[in-house]
């Protein structure tokens, strides 16, 4: 039994909204309520988030338990080690120490955590695969500010590969294929490389959604908000009609898919993969316009769209309102499937 036993929220807070899904467990996961909340360019809202999450958890969109939340990528620091089987206690000080040859700041600053993800034989020493994370207390904390303005506890706090991880493993049992999530959001773009249902690698690139109007906006010399309206028009499918904005818009795709490329041949390289069979795009970027198909001409093997109410019991009303969007709740849905 995991450590929640009734409905949990998982709420994602971004460069560009706030998004809040409510579910509960079972054979089907039920989706009892969602929420998003727009936030201004710089990350705003009027009365500030601390005050719209209190007012949602009056509404009953935000429990009053079971909170989960998470830190973007560009907090994190997410590596694959390996270390020799050992007690549980003295595991836990090796990955901190291994943790402090990845870290910029002072190890006594680091929380440190670890999944042990398998466990194999290498000549006659037993050895653990483990998955480190590790991100600066102070910005944990700093995340946790709006919390508790809206007087909320937190029951925990995930990284964004492991709660899209958990959509993934709800939509199809893990495979030994490499599946690329892409996590295309407003500020950053996380490149998660999946094997047997296990995070290998994760990177994040400080580009996204707010980046493209703003190409979008300097080609055209509309104001940031008549390009943000104006790229939603947008079709980047190949072969469609170019004019400025669209120039503006493949040419940031472009660059994003460069890092994406780059970032699959390290992985092949170093983790000895011959190839990543699909890719899945989530986040609000990946609601442009004929992306699946302008990603598609790029990447290796099939592209798709990411589904993450597609194997929940939702309402109609929830999914008539929330469904055109749901692919930017992937992330809090899967901080909603948090099971321990």
């Amino acid at each position: 039994m995991g450590i929640f036993s009734s409905d949990i929220t998982g709420i994602d807070i971004g460069a560009s909204a706030v998004k809040i899904i409510r579910m509960s467990g079972g054979a089907q996961p039920k989706l009892l309520a969602a929420g998003i909340v727009e936030l201004a360019p710089e990350g705003t809202v009027n009365g500030g988030v601390g005050a719209q999450l209190r007012e949602l958890q009056v509404k009953k969109i935000v429990g009053r338990k079971n909170i989960v939340t998470l830190l973007p990528g560009k907090d994190i620091t997410i590596r694959s080690l390996t270390l020799p089987k050992m007690p549980e206690s003295e595991l836990r000080e090796a990955v901190r120490w291994e943790a402090k040859r990845h870290i910029s700041y002072p190890l006594d600053a680091a929380l440190v955590e670890y999944l042990i993800n398998g466990e194999r034989r290498e000549g006659t020493v037993d050895k653990l695969d483990i998955l480190m994370v590790a991100a600066e207390q102070k910005t944990v904390l700093e995340h946790l500010v709006p919390f508790q303005e809206a007087d909320i506890e937190v029951a925990a706090v995930d990284a964004n590969a492991l709660a899209l991880r958990n959509v993934l493993h709800l939509r199809e049992r893990p495979s030994e294929e490499n599946s690329l999530v892409v996590d295309m959001g407003a500020g950053k773009t996380e490149i998660n490389i999946f094997k047997g249902g296990v995070l290998r690698f994760s990177r994040c690139v400080e580009s996204g959604g707010i980046d493209m109007t703003r190409a979008i906006a300097d080609r055209t010399g509309m104001g940031i908000e008549e390009a943000e309206t104006f790229k939603q028009s947008l079709d980047v499918r190949p072969g469609a009609p170019e004019n400025e904005a669209i120039a503006a818009l493949w040419g940031r795709l472009d660059i994003l898919l460069m890092e994406i490329r780059r970032s699959v041949e390290y992985y092949k390289t170093t983790a000895r993969e011959k190839t990543v069979t699909r890719t899945v795009l989530t986040g609000g970027v990946a609601l442009t316009q004929g992306i699946k198909e302008y990603f598609s001409a790029s990447l290796e093997g099939p592209v798709e769209l990411d589904h993450p109410f597609a194997d929940l019991a939702v309402k109609k009303d929830l999914l008539d309102q929330y469904g055109p969007q749901a692919l930017r709740f992937s992330a809090a849905v899967g901080l909603a499937l948090r099971k321990a």
